[in-house]
């Protein structure tokens, strides 16, 4: 199996710094790239939190943990749920006291995108799912494309996928859903290409890639469990810790900016939902305030880290 390629590893250990009895939290385990990083730095007196609310991620990421290990490795403490649950997986497992670093890459992993069944894009054929916990998730992207308004399915598309043929895509899905359910990924593909002028339907990029990300990103709350879960992280940290978040999409991106300079802003905003006044007495401070984004050697060999960015926020250690 290959598995997918962690972006800004160099980076991402510069600005967390684990160590030897490090407590750290990877809160989108994944294939465990960044983690086994992690697990190899802090040692066997560390403890290496991972979370991800993609069961079958997790257990890929779990198995390569185990796997390189050995004596020398950290306490494991591995959990199928999402990051804005940390405070709850960390109270679960007695470390009240709070943690050093953690970890978010908001990007989707590549082995979910390449099985079929998964329903997250359209090489090949499968269902129209597209959930990152099809336990715990009942909505799938069959129910968003069948079910919701013409003008909702267009403000999916432009707010989350910037797709300039916004209307006419969710006025042709309408059409074509009132003659019978779209049920599997080429339906939905090729539906979307013909909204396309000819000259446009087969370019490098399939047409349909914009839709597929714009109903991911609505079908899991993507944009919701960033906003959580970046405050649920800040209040996670012990005196000290740092919280890093790459981000992949723009929107993201605003979030996490948005909510680390309104957590940092010497008096609050009270136009910012996210300022000072909502991390409970806490007091942060931005290691750098322009977001860090990959080296153009990295770009080279890995086209996914291309639109990274890489944004952090430190819990200040106060005195008294």
């Amino acid at each position: 199996m290959e598995f997918h390629e962690p972006v800004m590893v160099r980076e991402v250990l510069s600005v967390l710094r684990p160590g030897p009895l490090s407590r750290v939290v990877d809160g989108t385990l994944g294939t465990a790239g960044h983690a086994l990083e992690f697990a190899r730095l802090i040692g066997s007196q560390g403890i290496l939190v991972g979370l991800d609310r993609d069961p079958a991620m997790l257990a890929i990421g779990a198995r390569r943990l185990n796997e390189a290990k050995g004596k020398d490795g950290p306490r494991l403490h591995l959990v199928a749920r999402p990051y804005e649950e940390i405070c709850e997986v960390l109270q679960d497992a007695g470390m009240t006291e709070g943690v050093d670093a953690i970890l978010l890459d908001l990007g989707v992993n590549s082995l979910q995108l390449e099985n079929p069944e998964r329903g997250f894009a359209f090489s090949k054929e499968g269902p129209l799912d597209g959930r990152f916990n099809t336990e715990a998730q009942a909505t799938t992207m069959a129910d968003l494309v069948n079910n919701a308004s013409e003008r909702e399915l267009a403000d999916w598309l432009r707010d989350y996928a910037d797709e300039r043929l916004a209307r006419p895509i969710a006025r042709r899905i309408a059409a074509r859903r009132a003659l019978a359910p779209l049920r599997t990924t080429t339906e939905l593909a090729e539906l979307v290409r013909e909204a396309y002028p000819p000259a446009q339907r087969f370019g490098r990029i399939h047409p349909a890639t914009r839709t597929f990300q714009a109903l991911r990103i609505a079908v899991n709350d993507e944009m919701g469990s960033v906003e959580r879960g970046l405050k649920a992280c800040m209040s996670a940290l012990a005196p000290g810790g740092v919280l890093a978040s790459i981000s992949f999409h723009s929107i993201e991106d605003r979030i996490t900016k948005r909510i680390f300079q309104g957590a940092t802003d010497a008096k609050p905003d009270p136009s910012n939902p996210y300022s000072a006044t909502t991390t409970e007495g806490l007091e942060f401070e931005l290691p750098f305030r322009r977001p860090i984004a990959c080296t153009a050697e990295e770009a080279e060999s890995n086209p996914r880290a291309r639109s990274a960015k890489l944004r952090a926020i430190r819990r200040m250690e106060v005195t008294s």
